[in-house]
């Protein structure tokens, strides 16, 4: 689960000289020509794997993404091989600040510089560092790094920022909302004067644009100052058609309650702003309305109407939501056939749907690979409600297919369907091959024993059948997280537990550590807890190996108490530290919740485990697996 101020919340901690100039990694080499790039100027790219096995490839795809102000666009290069180096050509755009790359190794992997991406600073004619380039770089560290491996690191988007406004002041008023963000989440000695300095600083310069215009008016209305709040409402007075009113509207739709007077409301913006970006937002808001009023009927009838400006997750939301409504049953299925037909039309027009920050490739393996899938399996699980078991197996088929028999919720559900048309064959072989692949729990190995049954219609030889197919599952995870393993020297911090004891993690040297990040609002964190809870009690009396949970990210004033409260709540004897200023969360790169990493003896982070997928099973075989691993085992 992500929590951050921005779009993408992620988190890598990186030195100065590697954000300005880093151009290759240990292991993998990109270059760009002429080395000072300047806008709107085509240059080479020249790529050199450090992995020797791609050696062989005639190409690879480069995807560089170019920054200004805004979320960046990408474009998709290929790069072909020409002597020991792979090369491709691009052409900067010309308002771009900088550039940022990463290389597509197949659909599973890519480089991106170990996580540091592939930056490129811009130049002038002169040879000077284009102004913009750290201010709009530090936006990777605050929302749309993830796009290239690159996570959330505050305190340098915060330097990067200060550093190019010092150097190049004139650019301050295009990253007013950013700055003053930084330095709300940072809160550095005194930022609320330096907030208040700068707020003057920027409303005195001439030719300021809506959207700077908006920010001074929240910052200000946040601060209580109404009186120059109300300056910059009448400044803003000069374009009442402007991004300005366009967001007082949205805000103002926030108090009504009504879905009815919501749409009337939309329908006067819609046709006062026809091009407005906050269209689809309130498109959402209105949703969620008919959401809380339990008006399913009503919301697909409206998102049909304004099918133009919906994405298809909307469709699935209300079908999900009407699947758990008593008599909804037919209305989920036609939100279903409207979100898959929705789908098929965006895909259709990638020119007009696709995000400018998503390559095609990225954003037809999402609609494709993800959201086509969750489709197909709440529909098949509604057939089976209906009692349509034929054509339910036929839609669960479909989502495996599409996922390669990859999601162990698609191969449970598919399996069950042919289970119950008796066609234990094929149930069997959906069944082993996803319990070979470390994704068995106890519901799918009973089904596995019912399919095994079916087809030999006996329980003969079971025993040894299941004892082949766990050692299989083991050997397989174990040879993938060999295939992740790292050997990165572990941030040191310390930090205070919940009794007030300052804690290093040099106190931990000579043990294998499982450092989870963690919140009390974190869902998947709290649907990990059951089979943390289990590993912490297996390995208690095991004096090498230290589970320590670090809560981070709480929004409370009285944290502490929060997570004590939590803790007996839950009946949890975790350990906690308490990272209260989010310091350690960013020193990790942490890019969502929960993440474990595992820390060798020697404190050497050997694996980085992010989110939880709901398999508790998995989850415990995989970190034994990783805490064996880290001991050289």
């Amino acid at each position: 689960m992500k929590k951050s101020f921005s779009m993408f919340m992620l988190a890598v901690l990186l030195a100065f000289s590697q954000v300005v100039c880093s151009q290759k990694s240990s292991s993998s080499e990109l270059l760009i020509s002429p080395e000072k790039a300047k806008p709107g100027e085509t240059v080479t790219f020249s790529y050199v794997p450090g992995d020797k096995n791609l050696t062989s490839r005639d190409k690879f795809m480069l995807y560089v993404y170019s920054y200004s102000r805004e979320l960046p666009e990408v474009k998709s290069i290929e790069l072909k091989k020409s002597g020991k180096k792979w090369i491709g050509t691009y052409q900067i755009d010309k308002n771009a600040y900088g550039l940022v790359a990463k290389i597509k190794l197949d659909r599973e992997n890519e480089d991106n510089n170990q996580g540091k991406g592939y930056i490129f600073a811009l130049y002038t004619p002169d040879g000077k560092l284009i102004p913009g380039h750290k201010a709009g770089l530090a936006l990777a560290y605050t929302s749309w790094g993830q796009l290239v491996g690159i996570g959330q690191d505050l305190d340098l988007a915060l330097r990067l920022t200060e550093e190019d406004f010092q150097t190049n002041p004139q650019i301050k008023k295009q990253f007013v909302n950013s700055y003053l963000r930084l330095l709300q989440a940072i809160k550095p000695e005194g930022w609320d004067k330096k907030t208040q300095a700068f707020l003057d600083e920027i409303s005195t310069q001439p030719d300021l644009d809506d959207s700077t215009l908006t920010t001074l008016y929240r910052f200000y209305a946040q601060m209580g100052n109404q009186e120059k709040a109300m300056a910059i409402y009448q400044q803003a007075q000069k374009n009442p058609k402007g991004e300005f009113f366009q967001i007082q509207a949205v805000m103002q739709l926030q108090s009504i309650q009504d879905s009815k007077q919501r749409i009337d409301f939309f329908k006067k913006f819609q046709a006062e702003f026809p091009d407005s970006k906050y269209l689809e937002s309130i498109i959402g808001m209105i949703t969620q309305s008919f959401f809380q009023e339990k008006k399913l009927d009503e919301a697909v009838s409206f998102l049909e109407e304004n099918r133009e400006k919906v994405r298809p997750y909307y469709f699935y939301a209300i079908a999900s939501q009407a699947s758990q409504t008593e008599g909804q049953t037919d209305l989920a299925l036609k939100a279903i056939d409207s979100g898959i037909s929705l789908l098929n039309d965006q895909l259709k027009n990638p020119e007009k749907f696709k995000p400018a920050y998503y390559t095609f490739e990225e954003w037809q393996e999402e609609m494709e690979s993800n959201l086509r899938p969750m489709f197909l399996s709440l529909k098949g699980n509604l057939l089976i409600k209906k009692g349509k078991t034929e054509e339910a197996s036929a839609t669960f088929k479909e989502a495996y297919e599409i996922t390669r028999g990859e999601q162990a919720g698609i191969s449970v559900d598919y399996s069950k369907a042919l289970l119950q048309n008796k066609n234990y064959a094929e149930a069997k072989k959906v069944l082993e091959r996803t319990a070979r692949k470390g994704s068995a729990n106890q519901e799918l190995m009973n089904l596995l024993k019912q399919a095994y049954i079916g087809v030999n219609n006996s329980e003969e030889g079971w025993e040894k059948y299941q004892k082949d197919i766990e050692t299989t599952a083991t050997d397989f995870l174990k040879t993938e997280l060999k295939k992740k393993m790292t050997n990165k020297p572990a941030p040191a911090f310390e930090l205070k537990d919940l009794q007030g004891k300052l804690v290093k993690l040099s106190d931990y040297q000579g043990k294998v550590v499982v450092l989870d990040f963690w919140a009390t609002w974190c869902g998947p964190c709290l649907a990990s807890f059951p089979g943390m809870k289990q590993l912490v009690e297996e390995y208690q009396q095991d004096p090498t190996v230290a589970f320590i949970f670090v809560n981070t990210w709480q929004d409370e004033a009285n944290k502490e108490q929060v997570v004590k409260e939590f803790l007996e709540k839950n009946q949890y004897s975790f350990y906690v530290l308490m990272d209260t200023e989010n310091k350690v969360v960013a020193q990790y790169g942490v890019s969502g919740i929960p993440t474990k990493f595992v820390i060798d003896p020697k404190g050497k982070i050997r694996f980085t485990s992010v989110g939880f997928e709901g398999n508790t099973d998995k989850m415990v075989k995989e970190v034994k697996l990783m805490i064996d691993l880290a001991r050289g085992k």
